[in-house]
């Protein structure tokens, strides 16, 4: 029996071999025969999902409003400006491969619970996690 691992290269499955697609190489043949009597290789494995991609998450972010809006109220609230700078330096460390998920997930939370945000800037907070595959990391209350 075997599986296709990508569209050139097969596994037997009886001892985990791998089989280049090679018409030289007398596995392989073996491998057409066993197509030619009809049978048919298990499919590829599906692709991993895609992992946290947290500098695509600030790029969508620091083009959204809400953005926009944090920075606003920033200016105007000395609270907000300490969330802000905190959400900003907890983002640096994730870009830089050192997310600290529960701290940017407190952070997320004392943001939103601390400025007035409108059902937009909601939904663009939420599109911005999903472009860096965040939506099942964190969550907005």
């Amino acid at each position: 029996m075997y599986q296709l691992i990508t569209s050139t290269n097969i596994l037997r499955i009886s001892d985990g071999a791998f089989i280049p697609a090679d018409p030289a190489n007398t596995d392989y043949a073996a491998y057409q025969a066993w197509l030619d009597a009809g049978n048919t290789p298990e499919p590829a494995p599906p692709p991993p999902p895609p992992g946290p991609d947290y500098p695509a998450f600030w790029d969508a972010l620091i083009a959204s409003s809400v953005y926009a809006s944090i920075r606003t109220q920033s200016m105007a609230s000395l609270p907000m400006n300490t969330l802000a700078t905190e959400f900003i330096a907890l983002i640096g460390d994730a870009k830089a491969g050192r997310p600290n998920v529960a701290a940017i997930q407190a952070s997320i939370n004392a943001i939103l619970s601390t400025g007035t945000f409108t059902s937009d800037d909601i939904e663009e907070f939420q599109a911005a996690l999903a472009a860096g595959h965040l939506s099942e990391t964190f969550t907005l209350n």
